[in-house]
């Protein structure tokens, strides 16, 4: 004899019955539009030097510096660093309207001399890409040379706890040009298995030493002077990292795809050229 259910449990039966054929339909539909929809725009601009003298194609003078940061802010832009954008992509963190990295390469001196007072004064943020043995050797023989000297370890924790700066990996010692090497590159008729092991090496030299003197573990590397290949990656892969900067001029597509944060473009901000002009420039190339 079939049971029969009672009015309130049919009804509830009913419903169970919809959602199991249409859940399913409507979170495919929710993640095909989520993958649809329109990139985020997000240019990162490449910064190495800020000082007084000597500026040039890598190195602006501190006025300038202030004018890029009072001309973002004035025109909505918002700093974010690489967490931002990694918890964006990954995990769906709402990113602002106007989103801008500001990134710098090195590590050197001047940036804790005359960038740090910037973003405190205007509450902007940046991600600094450090060279491990230039730190480790001016902790040892600290210099305040405004043209040659990079932080030392402490200097750097001051910077991190700001909370304005966000540290990450640009290799411990393989920011050479040389005819030994160029780079991270593999050399001509260097083995993988030699190159991966080289490669893998210093990467995770610096990741130890940034991890046991700040607590930080990077998650993306900046390619020294943007040479990178195929092996390169997958060894950044295999090591973790999330993301990877290049000096590719352009501006950046963001989606929610994890492969958009690898090879991102960044654009060089040299002496004399203002921000707002080559900032405009690369956005009418990508529209």
């Amino acid at each position: 004899m079939r049971q029969v259910l009672p009015v309130p449990q049919r009804v509830m039966a009913v419903v169970l019955s919809v959602l199991f054929v249409f859940c399913p339909f409507a979170a495919y539909a929710a993640g095909e539009a989520d993958a649809a929809a329109d990139p985020v725009l997000l240019p990162i601009i490449m910064y190495h030097e800020v000082k007084p003298d000597k500026p040039g194609k890598d190195a602006i003078q501190p006025w300038e510096f202030e004018a890029d940061l009072k001309w973002l802010a004035d025109n909505g832009y918002t700093t974010i660093v690489m967490a931002d954008l990694i918890a964006y992509v990954r995990d769906g963190t709402p990113l602002p309207e106007k989103p801008i990295i500001l990134s710098f390469d090195d590590g050197y001196y001047n940036n804790y001399v005359y960038v740090l007072p910037l973003l405190q004064q205007y509450s902007a943020r940046i991600v600094l890409s450090l060279l491990g043995r230039n730190t480790d050797d001016f902790t040892e023989w600290p210099s305040k040379s405004i043209d040659y000297a990079h932080v030392t370890w402490d200097q750097l924790n001051e910077m991190l706890d700001t909370g304005l700066v966000e540290v990450q990996n640009h290799s411990y010692n393989l920011h050479a040009y040389t005819s030994e090497r160029h780079g991270c590159m593999q050399n001509r008729g260097e083995s993988d298995a030699a190159y991966a092991e080289l490669l893998r090496a210093d990467l995770q030299r610096l990741q130890d030493e940034l991890t046991e003197h700040t607590g930080r573990t990077p998650d993306t590397f900046a390619y020294p002077y943007g040479k990178y290949g195929d092996l390169t990656d997958t060894v950044l892969r295999d090591m973790g990292f999330q993301a990877t900067l290049t000096c590719d001029w352009g501006v950046n597509r963001i989606t929610r795809d994890p492969a958009c944060l690898y090879r991102l473009g960044r654009i060089c901000r040299s002496h004399n050229q203002s921000l707002q002009s080559v900032l405009q420039r690369a956005m009418k190339a990508t529209a």
